[in-house]
């Protein structure tokens, strides 16, 4: 009589419950099964999947109690154990899935049984006995199958560990490890490896029948039996090797392999290359010989890839110590936080004449002395590696050094920090280029040209007084009736010429005093440009009889400029003009009112100036020339001090050259000059302030 009083008819046999209520039963268990470590990093496919064949199994032999038929348990307990094994339990974690399956299964049971009643008490306990009985017959197996296996793997991998060692050339030791394999497998009669080089598998090693395998044999990703497991990077097994169109090797099919199995070699996700196993008698592998292969293959790809890292490092070392020494820069790396120097090239002993010392640190080493423009010494604060130490990066500091043998000379130096993955600081980087013998030429070359502009400045200064004297003698004896009328064509001759030298002496004058006295000095005062312009236009008319000169103006050009200076900038501009333009053409020169700035143009429709030229034409002692435009008489400093009158009042000029439209020059002063008396007022500064 059921205990509860109801229909016994409605209770369910426990072999019906187990195989009616299995998804509720494997969700339950998941729930309880995650809450351990072990299974967090298992997916739910490789957690469950042996599963729903184990409840099968066990229904159909608590079944037997009813129908007196024979089960076993053959088979599932094996591969759960080796499943468990390959993803790192321990042997109380395979059992402890057990427990809280069975756990499980007889909570819902029983909770099944309340709610209907137990019907046939003795029925009911025969089943829950044959259910512990098949339980303890299923963990029984698996722990046994794991403990055997894990002994044999842990053998193994020791001994492929024992092959490696101390090998550390892949063509050493592959052979090595692939004997181990065969030799740990009774049924397996061949072994090969091959390794992964872009989309092309090659053989590297083989043991055993496929020895026989030529040394260039190789495949694609994707390309027969191999090539679809290196594609899937997953497990493959074939049955009749021999006889299957998959197979490629020629040496599988001629011996007639029969079981194949292939593993890729993975890394990180990546598939590096593939491993088969090859049996003459078997058409199958055991379970526990496919794990063993799994894991030992495993292993070599640790062993594959931590070669590969070892080879890449090294490859890189000897690239980096050769472009060490190579480089003509010199280089030191130091540590962080204690500035122990890690690294030195010979271009930095070269440079400093100092052995690199790396038992103490850069910044305190004192020999290493610098030194800033000023001749103040570097404070160990100061220096380049100091402030890389602190995540500071330093470009193209200029130091002056105190070398070891006692001779100065002058670097670059730049620092960088270098920082690991997560950030921080873990070393600072220092170049160091030796600009000694460069500084030294510029220094040269800079006091050269000083003393030609100074001399230059001295000379012409000196010749103005006696060609004056020769001037003023030449004017006089043109005024005198006592010369001679034969003689009046030698005295103009030497007027010429002498106001000709003046105007070549005062040109010189004007360029030393742009280049060392600070730019051409100018004194402002008001000026009509207008004006001006047309008194310059005169006499440029009277020294070039027969040329058109034109001016267009319209509207203010009252300003305040130095009117010697603006007359002799527009005097060049117009004479350049003259130089270069055809006879029958005229040259203008156009005002423009534009507010606080006044515009000057002057154009002429001669050659163009060449593209090549255009950006050196206001430099001094240059003329554009072509064949078209033969250089003119003069020094070549007209345009440069066109320039630098220019300038000097805080103005620009440009040039246009093209052959459609010609030559124009374009000025742009402003109408207050910046070294006006008015434009100093609105500054707030005094005539003699700086």
């Amino acid at each position: 009589m059921a205990e509860s009083g109801t229909d016994t008819s409605e209770r369910r046999r426990l072999c019906d419950f187990i195989r009616e209520n299995r998804p509720g039963i494997l969700a339950e268990w998941e729930r309880e099964v995650r809450d351990h470590p072990c299974s967090q990093g298992l997916s739910r496919p490789r957690l469950i999947n042996h599963l729903p064949d184990l409840l099968e199994r066990v229904s159909n032999m608590v079944e037997t109690v009813h129908t007196g038929q024979h089960e076993t348990l053959a088979g599932v307990p094996e591969v759960h154990a080796l499943d468990r094994l390959e993803a790192g339990y321990d042997l109380e974690q395979v059992a402890h899935e057990y427990a809280l399956l069975r756990a499980c299964i007889l909570r819902l049971y029983e909770a099944h049984a309340k709610s209907v009643g137990t019907g046939n008490l003795v029925a009911t306990l025969a089943e829950v006995r044959r259910f512990n009985e098949t339980f303890d017959e299923a963990l029984s197996t698996a722990v046994s199958r794991y403990a055997q296996t894990r002994a044999r793997t842990l053998a193994a991998l020791d001994r492929i560990s024992q092959a490696a060692l101390g090998q550390g050339n892949v063509n050493d030791f592959l052979p090595r490890l692939l004997r181990v394999i065969l030799e740990s497998t009774e049924s397996v009669d061949s072994v090969i490896l091959l390794l992964r080089e872009g989309n092309t598998l090659r053989v590297r090693a083989a043991v055993g029948v496929e020895e026989e395998v030529p040394a260039d044999f190789s495949l694609q990703v994707g390309e027969g039996f191999t090539g679809k497991v290196a594609a899937e990077g997953r497990p493959l097994e074939l049955h009749s090797a021999a006889t299957d169109p998959l197979v490629k090797n020629p040496v599988v099919r001629a011996r007639g392999v029969q079981a194949l199995y292939g593993v890729p070699l993975s890394y990180e996700g990546q598939v590096i290359g593939v491993a088969k196993m090859g049996s003459l008698s078997a058409s199958t592998f055991s379970n526990e010989d496919k794990l063993l292969f799994r894991v030992m293959v495993q292993r070599i790809s640790s062993l594959l890839f931590q070669v590969r890292l070892q080879e890449r490092d090294q490859v890189q070392t000897r690239l980096l110590d050769a472009i060490l020494v190579q480089l003509p820069v010199g280089v030191v790396v130091v540590e962080a936080p204690s500035g122990r120097v890690l690294l030195g090239n010979a271009a930095f002993v070269r440079l400093w004449r100092h052995p690199v010392i790396y038992s103490s640190d850069v910044a305190g080493y004192r020999e290493y002395r610098g030194f800033h423009a000023d001749g103040r010494p570097f404070e160990p604060h100061e220096w380049p590696v100091a402030r890389a130490l602190k995540g500071e990066v330093v470009h193209d500091m200029e130091i002056g050094i105190l070398r070891g043998d006692g001779t100065r000379g002058v670097t670059i130096q730049s620092s960088a920090p270098i920082r690991d993955a997560e950030g921080r600081i873990i070393a600072a980087v220092v170049t160091t280029v030796d600009i000694t013998d460069r500084k030294a030429a510029e220094e040269q070359q800079r006091r050269m040209v000083e003393f030609r502009e100074r001399f230059l400045g001295i000379v012409s200064h000196d010749l103005r007084n006696p060609l004056n004297a020769v001037l003023f003698s030449a004017k006089a004896l043109m005024q005198s009736e006592s010369v001679m009328k034969e003689q009046v064509k030698n005295v103009r001759r030497i007027l010429g010429s002498t106001e000709r030298m003046t105007r070549m002496i005062t040109d010189l004058l004007d360029y030393t005093r742009g280049r060392l006295g600070g730019g051409i000095p100018i004194t402002a005062e008001p000026v009509n440009l207008r004006h001006l312009c047309h008194h310059v236009l005169e006499e440029l008319e009277t020294s070039h009889p027969g040329c058109e000169l034109r001016l267009e103006a319209s509207g203010d050009f009252e300003g305040e400029w130095d009117p010697d200076r603006l007359a002799q900038m527009v005097g060049n501009l117009g004479k350049n003009a003259l130089d270069y333009s055809p006879e029958d053409t005229p040259v203008n020169l156009v005002l423009h009112d534009e507010g606080d700035t006044v515009g000057l143009e002057v154009h002429n429709q001669g050659a163009p100036i060449p593209s090549d030229q255009l950006p050196h034409i206001f430099e001094p002692f240059r003329q554009a020339t072509t064949d078209r435009r033969p250089p003119t008489s003069g020094l070549g400093l007209g345009l440069f001090i066109v320039e630098q009158i220019v300038h000097a009042h805080g103005g620009t000029i440009t040039v246009h050259s093209t052959q459609a439209e010609g030559t124009t020059f374009s000025v742009k002063l402003p109408r207050r000059s910046p070294k006006s008396p008015t434009a100093i007022a609105s500054t707030g500064a005094s005539p003699c302030s700086k």
